[in-house]
Formats: C-alpha cells, structure tokens, sequence
C-alpha cells in the first residue's frame, strides 16, 4: 500500500521542521458519525486538541508542522520499549450499521523499525482491541492502511499504540472513520509501467463501483477501467494525478491521497563525441532512471546530500532487492561502448549489501550480467569500466543491490561512452579471463595488466590472497578455501576489473 510522498525530502530534514502544539481550540471534540458526516483528523487546524496522549517511558506523540502538519510518534534516544497511545475524541457510531478507519503512517529506521498498532474501544471502560500492527515501511513513501470497524457504540474511540524498538519516528497523517455505506474513496495509487507518453495507474477499490474519476494536473475524466492507461502525455514531464469512486451519479467518494510521477525519458542518443553522463546531482530524485522493487519494500532513492557530500544513488539497506533502470540508449554508432561508474558498499557487523550490474538490448528482452560487487570497497568509491557488449538502439544499463542488512549501495558518476570520451585509457580497465571456473582447485587467470596488483576476497571482503600480475597468465591455487563464491580484484591504474569464481 504505497504512493509517493517524497518523504524523503521530510524525514532527512528533520532539523529544519518545528515540534509544537497546537493552541487553537476546537468548540465539539466529541462528534457523531453518521452515513454523511464522517470524522476527518489532518492535524491542520486544531493539532491534538481533541487527542490524548497516554506516555511510558519519554515517549510521545506531538504535531510536526512543515512541508504538511501530521502527527509525530519520538521517544528518548536509546529507550528501547518506550511507548505513547494517541487517543481520539468520543466518536458517537451509533447511528451506523458499519464503519472504516483509514489513515496513513510513515516510519523511518536504519536497522530495526518501530511498531504500530490501531485500536478501538467501544467505551472508556472497554479494554483496547488491536485491529492491525504495522512494523514496516518505506523511506520514499508513505503507505496507507483501511481497516473494518466493529462493536460500533455512542461512546467509540480509536487509538494509535507507537512502540520504540530502535527507529526513527512514526509519522501518521489523514485519518478519517466514515460510515461503511458511504462510497470509499481508493486507495495505494501507483504507477505500474511508466513510459514516454503514457502510464499505466492502479489503485485499490473498496466499493463495486465500475467508474471512477481521474484527475490529471486539474482535469479530470471518467474512466471505466483499473487499471487504467494514460496517453498523451510528454516525455520526461511532471503530473499529479488523484482518482475517486463514482458508486452511484449521486454518491461519489473522496479524492485519492494524489501521487507525482515524471514520465520516462525518450532514448537517448550516444555518440563518440556525446557521452551518455549522469552525476545524480541535478534533482533530488531520479533523471531517467526507473527504480523497480524485486523483493522487500526496499528501493533506489537519490540521496542529496544528506549522507555523502554530493547527490548519489543509494539503496537502503534493510533487506530485498531493487532495480535501477537508466533510460534506452542508443549506442550503435558508439565505438568501443564503455560503461564507467562509482560504487561503495560498507562492511556492516558481519555482511555486505551487494551490486550487480546489468544490461539488455531492449526493454523485451532478458536481463544479462555483466558484473556482480559482493564484497566492500576499500577507501571509499571504487570506480569500475566495462565493456558493454552487443550494442543496440534501445541499450539499457541496470544497478541491481540486493540487502543483507549492511551499510547500503551507493552508486555514482555513470558514463557511457568510448573509452576515450568519458576519459579511461586502455590500461585504466585491465581485462581478464579466470578458467576453470567453477573449479575444485587450481585456476588460471588470463590478463592484460602486467604489473597490477591481484588479489583474492572471500564475499565479506577479506583478502585471502595478494600478488603481482607478473605475466599474462597467473595461476592461483584455491584447493585449501572452503565452497562458495570468492572475487578476484585486479587494480588498474583508475579502474578495477572484479570478476566472481565458485569452489566448489
């Protein structure tokens, strides 16, 4: 359940929003519910007037005002278990022959993440009831969550149990209890495909309602299908899109939270004397480049600055997997097509989040590896050349990281290009061959960098073995390591050539 909030640029920037209260009062806290008068807290206009906050521990819930007002769940630092119950008003339900709770949350953690759970009670003397626990989210967004009320009384309460187990924050925003009757509006807008001009958009439905009003930058249409394609559109632009049910001609929902996207870009053409270049530095999100979830809820982000000097492509690193896909490039009149680029991967306790790099020849077409980084770099950024091979009019290149709960990946200053363009000499990328491989023992490499240091890495990063390219042909003895994957590294003199062996 997920729309594009750009929390990033929120959660980051933590220093620069303002915690306070809100003072304003509000005349009837407590309210009825009725099938057209639902109860819709944004924390805008009177803040937690009407709320209780129950505390253990330091913990508490407070409003953060900034790029939007929400509600903030924070606990002293290191207090592990602290918790605070965000309690709302007396909700008269009575009336009602069912109701729904919707809301959104948001949470931030670089290890282990914070827990929270949504609750009712149908009285101050009732106990509270768990109706769902959340213990995950999603740095670059924010996710929405619809639950089914039950035991509906003239004395109805909701809460919101925030748990501190080593996070950075709840965030919850736009909650709303509506009569089940009421047309309910969609949620988890997303886009499917992206393309140059045209999207595919999907939403999740909880009426059978058959159409729906979609709203593109101010203008809406009615459209029967979900999902549902969206043409005209321009490549590599901006829009903002939100939809509605239509269950009846008289009985719509409310809008959808909205989503932004960009389109994709066209192809792009590569030349000898054009390179293909992209520094992440020139937006706080990605250019041309489309990031896809495998596995997990983990996934690319542009990091501006926040935790490198400069923007860079970064995968958090809590587990999963994910694809960053540059945009079609057109390299067949490139000479000696050469891909360049930056990348860091830090030792964690006892593990390494890991990069392979990618490429296909059309977007129909079989991803196929070029190289794959399990281990960490050594001081920093390593810069990598390769050679791209089997050329084409719609070439596209992919950074794939996969988490294991390390230090994260982080990718920089890709080029694409001949070698001479984007500024590697021939002795800069050495080239290498390993045989036999998988072996049970002995091995041979076959390179071109006399003289280069060669050394041999296990998947965590340590050297097992260093030498000297000392002829184009060396020959390595693994008889004594254990099973599994080993790296053999030959430094150049600006890039380093990595390549994967399996002892069996």
């Amino acid at each position: 359940m997920k729309k594009d909030f750009l929390i990033l640029q929120r959660v980051f920037a933590l220093a620069a929003l303002v915690f306070f209260p809100f003072v304003f009062s509000y005349a009837q806290c407590d309210m009825a519910v009725t099938d057209t008068q639902p109860f819709v807290e944004d924390f805008e206009s009177h803040g937690l007037d009407c709320w209780t906050v129950d505390s253990l521990n330091g913990a508490r819930w407070t409003v953060m005002t900034g790029a939007t007002t929400l509600a903030s769940f924070s606990y002293p630092e290191n207090t592990v278990g602290a918790e605070a119950r965000l309690i709302s008003p007396v909700l008269d339900m009575s009336a009602l022959n069912g109701a729904v709770l919707t809301f959104e949350y948001a949470m931030m953690a670089l290890m282990d993440y914070d827990e929270l759970e949504a609750c009712y009670r149908s009285s101050e003397q009732d106990e509270w009831h768990v109706l769902a626990m959340y213990s995950t989210s999603d740095w670059s967004n924010t996710l929405e969550a619809i639950l089914p009320l039950s035991n509906l009384s003239s004395t109805y309460q909701i809460s919101f149990l925030a748990r501190g187990l080593g996070g950075y924050n709840i965030f919850l925003d736009n909650i709303r209890v509506a009569s089940a009757q009421n047309c309910i509006r969609p949620t988890d807008l997303e886009i499917l495909e992206n393309h140059p001009t045209d999207v595919l958009i999907g939403w999740t439905t909880y009426n059978e309602e058959s159409s729906w009003i979609l709203e593109v930058d101010g203008v809406t249409r009615t459209v029967d299908a979900n999902p549902y394609r969206l043409t005209g559109l321009s490549p590599q632009s901006y829009y903002t899109v939100r939809v509605k049910a239509q269950c009846a001609e008289d009985n719509m929902s409310e809008w959808s939270s909205p989503i932004s996207f960009t389109t994709a870009c066209d192809v792009i053409t590569v030349t000898n004397e054009n390179p293909y270049t992209d520094d992440f530095e020139s937006s706080e999100d990605f250019v041309c480049w489309t990031s896809e979830i495998i596995s997990g809820i983990d996934n690319w982000v542009v990091d501006p600055g926040y935790l490198n000097p400069n923007n860079t492509a970064f995968f958090i690193w809590l587990g999963g997997e994910a694809r960053l896909v540059s945009a079609p490039l057109d390299i067949t009149s490139v000479t000696d097509p050469t891909l360049v680029f930056k990348h860091k991967q830090l030792q964690g306790q006892s593990s390494v989040d890991e990069l392979a790099v990618m490429y296909r020849t059309a977007a129909t077409e079989e991803w196929m590896m070029l190289a794959n980084y399990p281990f960490p770099t050594e001081g920093g950024y390593e810069t990598v050349s390769l050679a791209l091979p089997n050329p084409s009019a719609t070439y596209q290149i992919a950074f794939k990281a996969k988490g294991h709960d390390a230090e994260g990946v982080y990718v920089d200053d890709v080029e694409v290009g001949t070698p001479a363009s984007i500024g590697i000499e021939e002795s800069d990328a050495p080239s290498a061959f390993v045989y036999p491989n998988p072996t049970t023992g002995l091995i041979s490499v076959e390179s071109n960098a006399i003289n280069a240091e060669l050394t041999v890495l296990d998947v965590f990063g340590r050297q097992l073995m260093r030498t000297m390219v000392a002829s184009e042909r060396t020959d390595l003895d693994f008889s004594s390591f254990a099973s599994g994957i080993y790296v053999i590294r030959i430094a150049g003199s600006n890039a380093n050539t990595t390549i994967k062996v399996v002892k069996e």
